[in-house]
C-alpha cells in the first residue's frame, strides 16, 4: 500500500496521543517545522487504525500508552498492515526495555516526552528525510 497525499499533494503525518492538549501542541509545533506536511490526529488506537487506512500517513507519532491499546503493539500491527509507514513512539516512560521493544516492533525512534522540545524535530526530520523550516527553534 502506498502513502496517499492530501488534495494539495502533501504527505501526511498522524499524531496519535490521548491527551488533547498535548496532541494539539504537537500538531502546531510540527506544522511550524514541516509546513509542507498535512497533519492528522487520533486520540486512541481504534481511531489511529481508521486514520491510517484513510490517509496512509508516511509518519505516525505514536503515544506508548493509549486508552485502548499499547502504542508499541499498535506500531507492530501498523508495520504489518502498512510496511512503508514510519513510526516514532513517544512516552513519559524511559528505559532501555521500552526502547528495545519499540525498535523491535518497527519504530524508527523512541522519545521520552520530557525531551520532546529538543529531540522531536530532529527525529522527525531524520525519519522523513526533510529539513525542518527555519525559525522553529530546532538546531
Amino acid at each position: 500500500m502506498t502513502n496517499k497525499t492530501d488534495g494539495r499533494g502533501r504527505k501526511t503525518v498522524l499524531i496519535v496521543e490521548d491527551q488533547a492538549l498535548l496532541r494539539q501542541n504537537l500538531h502546531y509545533f510540527l506544522q511550524d517545522a514541516f509546513p509542507d506536511r498535512d497533519f492528522r490526529e487520533a486520540a486512541d488506537g481504534a481511531s489511529a487504525l481508521e486514520a491510517c487506512n484513510m490517509y496512509r500517513p508516511d509518519l505516525v507519532l505514536m503515544d506508548k500508552c493509549l486508552p485502548d491499546a499499547d502504542g508499541i503493539d499498535l506500531t507492530a500491527r501498523l508495520k504489518i498492515l502498512y510496511p512503508g509507514i514510519q513510526v516514532i513512539v513517544i512516552s513519559h516512560r524511559s528505559g532501555e526495555t521500552y526502547v528495545e521493544h519499540a525498535l523491535a516492533a518497527g519504530a524508527r525512534a523512541y522519545l521520552v516526552k520530557d525531551n520532546l522540545a529538543t529531540e522531536l524535530i530532529p527525529a522527525v526530520a531524520a525519519t522523513i528525510g526533510v529539513v525542518p523550516a527555519t525559525g522553529t527553534g530546532s538546531s
